[in-house]
């Protein structure tokens, strides 16, 4: 028996079990604020009927009269919405539970086993755009790739339309395909509406693509220039996962102008705040070619000393 790879298998085995462990917490939260949102919106219908029913009758016309009738009409259906609106609102932060595994948790292992629980009827389209996130920042770029490809792109809006733009833009770049990145640009152009949101979003895939163009061409002044005019888009609205991600580029711009000081504190970021993301790894990767060229200038500055002696 191999026992290195049966310690692998064990290890993989308890990863998975912590995965599994952490996703059913986030789902029992989750499943709290449905069945909440369900009681209410069934209290709300009773409500509803109790009061059309029983006490909203023929005879009320003639007891308040019928304009001071109708504002009660009025009255009832406004308060039924507002229960509804609550009811919809407790179901939003349920949904909350599950996002925060990937924003602000960092671990996109966890969000997508919590994602496998859940068998929407509707947006199926969004739905998937969701699980290419949570492989994608896994580092799984053909799986996620493999997703985007069967998504109906003319059923996504807002964010979900971002996404996935920005990500088979990202993955096709970093294949070295950029003309095809260029072609999902514009086909986004193509879709635009006049809405002020639509346009800061078109903006938002632009940047992001002209930083990984930079990047690629390790033109960093230029990568800096996009890196900055993506955080401004991103109005302050950036959870932690986006600043992880920040992190890593300021840390390959600065590794590159020579500044590894910089970089290094950028680096020790992403490591010690992100989690399970993808980042995580390629900061280490970095982290270690710093190190590297940091043994190998000592090295060679110790063979030049060493050589000045025996000729001395």
């Amino acid at each position: 028996m191999d026992i290195n790879n049966g310690m692998n298998r064990s290890g993989g085995m308890e990863w998975q079990a912590q995965t599994q462990f952490r996703a059913n917490e986030i789902m029992k939260k989750y499943w709290v604020h449905t069945w909440i949102s369900y009681a209410i919106v069934l209290l709300d219908i009773i409500f509803l009927i109790y009061m059309v029913v029983f006490k909203m009758d023929y005879r009320i016309n003639y007891i308040i009269g019928g304009f001071a009738e109708l504002l009660l009409i009025i009255s009832v259906f406004a308060l039924y919405g507002v229960i509804a609106a609550i009811a919809i609102l407790v179901k939003w932060l349920g949904a909350v539970k599950i996002d925060m595994a990937l924003y602000e948790e960092c671990d996109p292992f966890v969000y997508e086993a919590c994602l496998d629980r859940l068998h929407p009827l509707f947006y199926k389209e969004r739905f998937a755009v969701l699980h290419a996130m949570a492989r994608y920042y896994q580092g799984d770029e053909y799986t996620a790739e493999e997703i985007l490809r069967n998504v109906n792109m003319y059923k996504l809006k807002g964010l979900y339309k971002l996404n996935y733009y920005i990500l088979l833009s990202a993955i096709s770049l970093k294949k070295g395909e950029g003309m095809r990145a260029a072609e999902f640009e514009k086909s986004y152009r193509r879709s635009l509406k006049k809405s002020k949101k639509e346009q800061i979003f078109f903006k938002i895939l632009c940047a992001s693509n002209n930083l990984n163009r930079a990047m690629e061409n390790e033109d960093y002044q230029s990568a800096f220039r996009f890196l900055s005019e993506r955080k401004v888009l991103d109005s302050g609205k950036c959870r932690k996962w986006t600043y992880i991600g920040y992190s890593l580029f300021e840390a390959k711009i600065y590794a590159g102008i020579g500044d590894e000081k910089s970089a290094r504190l950028n680096l020790n970021y992403v490591i010690s705040e992100g989690g399970r993301l993808a980042y995580v790894k390629r900061a280490g990767e970095l982290l270690q070619k710093l190190d590297g060229n940091v043994a190998d200038m000592e090295l060679s500055n110790g063979e030049m000393e060493n050589g000045e002696l025996s000729n001395g």
